[in-house]
């Protein structure tokens, strides 16, 4: 695993009313700190593609459809430096994926839906001065090609 990232099954509660699951408390290990939430929503066939924050640090879990999640480590001096991993993770299985500063990701909606993810990262959106640093899909700077040609940015 990407160092410093976390993959956090979620209990889930129910009964004949519904269901009921905790996604991130302030008395965990994995929490670090809260800047704001928001939901972000991915159309169907559609890849939300590669970024990283210098400072902040997201959490991610799909309440909606399922998501392919890819993560690439370029962080000189991390132990996991040069590492590609993939995470497919939906709202039929709640879980929390902690991506640490400095992590190329993106996403794209996998199934017969639109993915919806919430983040909850550590910092509030600057829209002045945004931590958002961008490639292209097909960027040469990640090496991860099956998104190279698909619908998005």
């Amino acid at each position: 695993m990407i160092e410093g990232v976390v993959l956090k099954d979620l209990v889930v509660h129910s009964d004949d009313r519904g269901r009921l699951f905790e996604i991130l408390r302030s008395d965990e290990t994995v929490f670090q700190k809260f800047g704001q939430a928001y939901i972000t929503v991915c159309g169907k066939g559609w890849v939300k593609g590669w970024h990283y924050h210098k400072i902040q640090t997201d959490y991610f879990c799909v309440v909606r459809g399922t998501a392919r999640i890819v993560l690439y480590d370029k962080r000189k001096g991390a132990k996991t430096c040069g590492a590609v991993e993939e995470y497919v993770i939906s709202a039929a299985k709640p879980q929390l994926l902690r991506i640490p500063n400095g992590v190329i990701h993106g996403f794209e909606s996998t199934g017969d839906e639109e993915s919806w993810i919430l983040n909850m990262p550590t910092e509030t959106y600057k829209r002045e001065e945004p931590d958002e640093h961008r490639f292209p899909l097909g960027s040469p700077e990640v090496p991860y090609k099956a998104w190279k040609d698909k619908k998005g940015y």
